[in-house]
């Protein structure tokens, strides 16, 4: 990126309907590190939805957050970001500063286009706004990354997307196991919005109350009953009480079954006819 400051002009940004001050002081306490608790957090989500609307008039031109994004960081960064991540020896331990890294490139080109000013305080929401986007995707690529070297040092048959190819970087699925299509997710926010869950399975990384993170996979009931097992009834507020054990939920009226990803590795390469 270019370090050459460009000329200050007027900028004017305006917030979409439905935008309120709790959303506000939710994306600023996520630019601080203060966002504490999942009802601080879900309102931070619903908040940066909403933000793909904002727009930022400058230079007689208006364009939305999400354009923005797309235009200075998505196009600009993400391959060099993802060949970076695939070369890493240790994704988790060394994943955490290469993305940080691309951060501070995405905070100097933010203040070098003027889209971040001291004057001008709505446009912290627009930092935040590119901060948050960009910390899903490099944090949901490393964990791709991850998950798809241990699977294969496990054995697991799979075949998986080409993040390094944009059209398959964006593919209806992340990975495919014995016909059966996959999505990777750092949280489990995708089921509490009450989306369409259309994959068979999710690895997701999951928060439980005592502030660990665990691997489990979410799975549709009917590809459960092809690796079978019992469960025990749960919600995903009550999870932490009874992992390790399968367990199925019922959350907006949508029915999935939880376990841990190592189980389901185990399960997957019985399936697949792979001794151990």
């Amino acid at each position: 990126m270019h370090r050459g400051r460009l000329p200050v002009d007027p900028i004017e940004i305006r917030l979409p309907a439905g935008f309120g001050p709790d959303h506000q002081t939710a994306v600023i306490d996520y630019l601080a590190d203060r966002l504490i608790g999942r009802a601080a957090w879900a309102k931070a989500f619903e908040a940066f939805d909403l933000l793909d609307q904002a727009t930022l008039a400058t230079r007689g031109q208006r364009r939305t957050f999400r354009a923005l994004y797309q235009q200075a960081i998505e196009q600009g960064l993400t391959d060099s970001y993802l060949r970076e991540l695939l070369l890493l020896g240790d994704v988790e331990r060394q994943g955490p500063a290469l993305w940080a890294s691309y951060a501070r490139q995405i905070v100097d080109e933010a203040t070098r286009r003027a889209w971040f000013r001291a004057d001008v305080p709505e446009t912290r929401l627009l930092l935040s706004y590119f901060l948050y986007w960009w910390g899903s995707f490099a944090r949901g690529y490393a964990l791709e990354a991850m998950i798809f070297r241990d699977l294969r040092r496990s054995g697991v048959s799979f075949q998986a997307h080409d993040v390094l190819d944009r059209l398959e970087r964006y593919s209806s699925c992340d990975l495919t196991v014995s016909g059966m299509a996959g999505d990777l997710k750092t949280s489990v926010y995708f089921v509490q919005t009450g989306v369409s869950l259309a994959h068979d399975f999710y690895i997701v990384r999951l928060q439980l109350r005592r502030r660990t993170y665990t691997l489990v996979v979410l799975l549709q009931p009917l590809v459960w009953e092809r690796i079978d097992g019992d469960t025990m009834e749960a919600s995903l507020e009550t999870l932490d009480d009874f992992l390790p054990a399968p367990v199925r939920i019922e959350h907006r009226d949508h029915a999935l079954v939880v376990i841990e990803y190592d189980d389901w590795k185990e399960r997957i390469l019985r399936l697949q006819g792979v001794e151990r």
